[in-house]
Formats: structure tokens, sequence, C-alpha cells
């Protein structure tokens, strides 16, 4: 199975993350394994998959952000809202000219998961991952301390974009 190439535009903000230096092991997601493969593998956006699995609101964490005009990208975790347990790591660069004025503003206030932003607008989105992938859990320890998921966690990169077609972003995602 050949493995996707991440886009350019999500590449440098690789580097000072927690994945920096940290090598993607792409597999297919057939052998992801339970519960991790019900919660990665799928065209639906994670903040309701999570929020859905985990039976709580999910909220935002933003550990770091940069904006290079249009493009906006993060480095977060989305968290359970009652007991703040974050439930996934994530790296995203966003497209900001492709959003309603009102949303990208929501998105930079940081205050809300991307995918709440975009289910609770009503816009038609389609969610395309692009591949799965494993990735060793200690340079994730400082985000998932207690991770039942032994020395590997499970990934998926994804590109999320408008019914016609355009780009809104692109995510590298991990689940503890």
């Amino acid at each position: 199975m050949p493995h996707p190439t991440l886009a350019a535009e999500l590449t440098p903000f690789l580097k000072g993350s927690l994945l920096d230096g940290v090598d993607l092991s792409w597999t297919p997601g057939e052998k992801i394994p339970s519960p991790q493969k019900d919660l990665l593998v799928h065209d639906r956006d994670m903040t309701t998959s999570l929020g859905e699995f985990h039976q709580d609101t999910i909220a935002l964490t933003v550990l770091r952000s940069a904006r290079e005009g249009d493009l906006y990208r993060r480095e977060v975790t989305l968290d359970t809202a009652s007991d703040a347990r974050p439930v996934e790591y994530g790296l995203i660069v966003m497209h900001l000219e492709t959003f309603p004025e009102a949303h990208a503003q929501r998105v930079i206030d940081e205050a809300t998961p991307l995918g709440t932003i975009l289910n609770e607008s009503g816009l038609p989105y389609l969610s395309h991952p692009q591949g799965f992938y494993t990735v060793p859990a200690a340079p994730l320890t400082s985000v998932f301390p207690s991770s039942s998921g032994g020395a590997n966690l499970y990934g998926r990169y994804n590109t999320l974009s408008w019914a016609d077609g355009r780009v809104l972003a692109r995510i590298l995602e991990i689940l503890p």
C-alpha cells in the first residue's frame, strides 16, 4: 500500500511539535486494533466520533498556533469537557480563505474544536482520510501519560473539504 505524502502546508508545522523527528509508520486501516480502528477508520469528523465514544462534550486545548496569511496552523489536544482528559492529539492546518468569515473568526478564537464549528454551521463538508499510521508513544507522554495503547499509538492523516472540493483543513490525528 503506498503511503500518502503530507501536504506541503502541513510539514513545516511538524518542526517544533511533539512529532518533530518522529516517523509515521503507515499501515492499512484494517490492521489498526479496536477501539482505535472504530475511532479512526471512517469518513466522519473526529470531534463527533470522540464525543459519542466518550459520551462527553469535546473541548479544545491549543498548545501552539501560527498564522501566515490565510493559512492557520495549530497543535492541539481534544479533551473531554467533564474532566479535561486528552482524547486526541492533533496538528492541523486550515485554509481560512475557504471559511465564511464568522466561522474563520471562531477558528481563530481557539475556543471551539473545528468539528464542532463545522457541524454547528450546517454547511456541507467531506472528510477524506488519506492514510493511517502508528507512532511511538514516548514522544506524546506529556499529552497521554497513562495511555493503554502500549508502545505505539494510532492515528490518521485526514483532509476536510467543502462539498465543492476546496480543501478547508489537513489534519494529523493521534489517539491515546
